[in-house]
């Protein structure tokens, strides 16, 4: 097995620090939960049955994100399959010192988003029209991140050719399945949200930062 999984466990000051960055920006998050669900009945970005309390709860498993390994010193996130933002526009909103580059190989998914972007008027997000596989990093210095848009083999047979980048996922329990085949020496911290979050919306996924370490 050529990768490690490190165990890591969210706390109560976890949550704390989730509900202090929605208390902090609300009404932009509230705006952007509104307008996603307008696209929603127009454009397939999440299932079409989506409700606004649903769209909550994908906020805040977004958010995750930030307390996950070493995401306090990205500068900048690019956000690979991102469809209706998530989890890059949460987190956009909520940390703007930082820089987002959202993809998608889908126009209109692309064109529901920059025109998000624009409605909360977002100055640090960038969204580009690519497939993961024909998309050229230009920073010198970037993670990457998805919420469930790319297997991890797929995903690190083009991560491989930038090797100092980490990568933050959200994913399900059976991640593991993904990861088999990989040749590359991973370091994988796995964050259980269903052992803190008992909400059945958050049963069996994880919050993910895997790194290259050879």
């Amino acid at each position: 097995m050529p990768y490690t999984v490190v165990p890591r466990y969210f706390t109560q000051e976890t949550l704390e620090y989730v509900n202090t960055l929605i208390e902090a920006f609300e009404d932009n998050l509230t705006l952007y939960a509104e307008r996603l669900l307008w696209w929603n009945q127009k454009v397939n970005l999440l299932s079409r049955t989506t409700d606004l309390k649903t769209i909550e709860k994908h906020i805040v498993h977004s958010l995750l994100i930030a307390t996950a390994g070493t995401y306090p010193k990205e500068k900048v996130l690019i956000d690979v399959g991102s469809g209706g933002g998530l989890p890059g526009i949460p987190l956009a909103v909520c940390f703007p010192e930082k820089e987002f580059v959202l993809i998608d190989r889908i126009s209109r998914k692309c064109a529901a988003m920059n025109d998000m972007v624009g409605t909360l008027g977002l100055k640090n997000v960038h969204v580009e029209t690519s497939s993961f596989e024909m998309f050229h990093v230009e920073h010198p210095s970037f993670g990457w991140m998805s919420k469930h848009a790319v297997k991890l083999d797929d995903f690190f047979s083009h991560a491989r050719n930038y090797p100092h980048a980490k990568a933050y996922f959200l994913k399900g329990e059976d991640y593991k399945q993904e990861l088999d085949g990989i040749d590359l020496d991973l370091k994988v911290l796995e964050y259980p949200i269903d052992e803190y979050l008992d909400d059945p919306f958050y049963s069996g996924k994880r919050v993910l930062m895997i790194e290259q370490v050879s």
